[in-house]
């Protein structure tokens, strides 16, 4: 059957019906003759992209040009600080102080044969080629248990001859048993099946428009595709890496009984599991609770929802490798793991006592607690959500951080004090204020290791220091209760009684208000960045998470 003709878009605004031959990559329309001789002719358009309409035939190829922060405004400059492409009014809000804005023109040059064509591209085909695998697995398994069937099938006839004929009843039983079986992991792996065909139909998608745009299109035009389609690798790569763990391989087995003897039953129908056969890593997470921190620092942060806690309140937010979320309820003693959005996925009560700070065991699936009252430090694991080993400590620990092989904790009277992780030993004890060191976090200055602190009461201060307990800042802030770093090492620090989160920069010479009592903030505690600093989580006292969205 020949292919449906396509017409001419500006004739067919003017009522007319030509038939399409060229098309316009800028403008997206089809052209006639005539129109396209007109395209070449109009100086202001004479530098678009016309193509033969045939390449286009079977797929649409669009580039989001629109600003989704401002209505009615166009994408025109790449911002470098932010690797992100805005629009002018991006620029003149968001955007006024970084460093390097450029025309997207002047930007996307060199772009065909840029590293970020090479690693999209690396990113799809080995999404492709995952899905494909993937594809092709389920295929396998979906076979193998009709194969499954009949072997399974041949057992029982096999086993029902050398009893005796009067086992027929108990026969079709175990008959139907691996019939019901068999439908439901066919029913399953199909749908399996069919979610594998529709992922690599999407992927398979853009890499079509990737080598649409590469082929036939401007160097702006690949671009700014490159960029907007990102969002959609990621959010492929994302799911993909999620789905794969969850998939199992089943199988039929029979397990014939003793029935010369016992004629109780005529013997039991089984699935067996392993796990898929298919890996896959993203490119990006190639090593577990280590990454590459995005150079990126928030501009505004936009109010997404708010999780309402049933009962205690959240005193310490940890986040994983895959952005779940770990909260410490110091009232009722639970740690919960949450998905990104605050949906629960499980709980883990510590019977010994409250629990206040929370800390992940670099490059490990444990973590670790802070039990002030009891003077204990708790460790978990974080996979199985099971308690573990405890190491009694000296002082009632608060904030806690993991660094190499060392626990450090801070105490009620302005003490850090630095634990051997494995032997329990303190190693040594340094003074950095007067009162409760409540938050933690670890950081790296361009040649030394450093600590960042909360002291709640006493001097009230956000302190820096080395690991040596050489001073490096203190800033007096009112009743700083939890504090988070960006990738410049600019500190977000939580003011309890001042409802307020305020940035200290890096050289502490500049703090900023950036959320007040107005956002949500109520009496807040815990803070804290998604791995990709997307998102701000920020507990208050008044059971509730604030989730705001890093732009």
């Amino acid at each position: 059957m020949a292919s449906k003709m396509k017409m001419c878009d500006p004739c067919s605004r003017l009522n007319k019906s030509s038939e399409g031959l060229k098309y316009c990559t800028d403008c997206e329309d089809t052209l006639c003759t005539d129109c396209a001789a007109l395209h070449s002719a109009v100086k202001l358009l004479a530098s678009h992209h016309l193509v033969d309409v045939s390449v286009t035939t079977g797929n649409e190829f669009h580039i989001k040009r629109d600003c989704s922060d401002h209505e009615d405004m166009c994408f025109e400059f790449y911002c470098s600080d932010h690797d992100c492409l805005i629009c002018r009014t991006c620029m003149a809000n968001t955007h006024r102080t970084c460093g390097k804005i450029q025309p997207i023109d002047v930007a996307a040059k060199g772009c065909k044969t840029s590293s970020m064509l090479e690693g999209v591209c690396k990113d799809i085909a080995s999404l492709l080629q995952s899905t494909k695998t993937l594809l092709e697995d389920r295929q396998k398994k979906k076979t193998s248990v009709g194969q499954s069937k009949a072997n399974v099938l041949k057992e029982i006839a096999k086993f029902r001859h050398d009893i005796n004929v009067h086992l027929d009843q108990l026969e079709n039983k175990c008959r139907s048993e691996v019939d019901i079986l068999e439908r439901t992991i066919s029913k399953t792996v199909g749908k399996e099946l069919a979610d594998a065909d529709k992922r690599q139909h999407v992927i398979q998608n853009i890499w079509q428009q990737v080598g649409f745009f590469t082929k036939n299109g401007s160097e702006s035009q690949l671009f700014i595709f490159l960029n907007t389609a990102k969002s959609d690798i990621s959010r492929q790569a994302a799911s993909l890496q999620d789905i794969i763990p969850s998939l199992e391989t089943n199988d039929i087995g029979f397990e014939p009984l003793d029935l010369i003897s016992v004629m109780k039953s005529f013997g039991s129908v089984k699935k067996s599991s392993i796990p898929c056969s298919v890996k896959y890593q993203h490119p990006k997470h190639m090593q577990a609770q280590t990454r590459t921190i995005p150079q990126k620092v928030p501009t505004k942060f936009e109010f997404e929802k708010k999780v309402n806690i049933s009962e205690g309140r959240i005193t310490c937010i940890a986040v994983t490798i895959d952005n779940k979320l770990l909260f410490c309820n110091d009232q009722t003693k639970q740690i919960s793991l949450m998905d990104q959005t605050g949906q629960h996925l499980k709980s883990c009560t510590v019977t010994d006592g409250n629990i206040w700070g929370i800390s992940i065991i670099p490059g490990t699936d444990e973590a670790v607690v802070t039990l002030p009252n009891k003077r204990l430090i708790q460790f978990f694991n974080i996979t199985s959500f099971t308690l573990g080993r405890q190491i009694h400590v000296n002082i009632y620990p608060y904030g806690v951080a993991v660094v190499k092989d060392n626990v450090i904790v801070g105490s009620t009277s302005g003490e850090v004090a630095f634990i051997e992780r494995v032997s329990g030993k303190c190693l040594k004890t340094l003074k950095v204020g007067r009162g409760q060191i409540v938050s933690i976090v670890p950081g790296v200055n361009d040649k030394d290791e450093l600590l960042y602190c909360c002291e709640y009461a006493g001097g009230n201060m956000v302190i820096g220091l080395k690991f040596d307990g050489t001073p490096i800042f203190s800033h007096s802030l009112g009743a700083p209760m939890c504090l988070a770093l960006d990738s410049k090492r600019n500190s977000y620090i939580t003011g309890y009684y001042s409802n307020e989160l305020h940035r200290l920069s890096a050289d502490t010479k500049v703090d900023d208000i950036l959320l007040k009592s107005s956002d949500g903030l109520d009496n807040p505690l815990a803070v804290a960045f998604n791995m990709t600093f997307e998102k701000l989580y920020i507990s208050n006292d008044n059971r509730s998470v604030l989730i705001f969205n890093c732009k």
